[in-house]
């Protein structure tokens, strides 16, 4: 059985799951006529905000501008992003410990919090540290 969303991805993103009953003709000539028109076929919405985010777009969505960050903030920066590698270090050894490891050999549910507590906290102090330089001239970061 073929995939008809692979073969007709500008129909399955303007209908849906719809498209597979869709006599395959028909398909094929909406396929074309879409084609013909330049629409790109739908990327999911998760994929799209993933590419929006590795290309450099902020938490609002807002696609970020070059900015200098003080000695002080980037020292904050590198501090804090140095120690949320290493907390996440830790919860990636507990969760393999959890999958993999016996009982007694695995973190418990309060060290586990602790650690993810840790990395709220850490995170939320990168972003402090990164101030104003992601804040639109005159606008507060929260």
């Amino acid at each position: 059985m073929t995939n008809r969303t692979a073969i007709h991805p500008r129909l399955h993103a303007l209908i849906g799951n719809v498209a597979a009953d869709v006599p395959e003709d028909l398909a094929r000539e909406i396929e074309c006529a879409l084609e013909a028109r330049q629409l790109p076929p739908s990327r999911p919405t998760f994929l799209s905000c993933l590419d929006a985010i590795r290309s450099g777009d902020d938490q609002t969505g807002r696609a970020c501008s070059p900015q200098t960050l003080s000695a002080t903030g980037f020292g904050s920066l590198d501090r804090s992003l140095a120690a949320l590698n290493a907390v996440l270090d830790l919860l990636h050894a507990a969760e393999r410990a959890r999958m993999d490891g016996d009982p007694q050999d695995q973190l418990g549910d309060f060290h586990r919090d602790g650690l993810i507590v840790a990395t709220r906290q850490i995170a939320r102090a990168a972003q402090d540290g990164l101030g104003d330089a992601l804040a639109p001239a005159g606008a507060m970061l929260r």
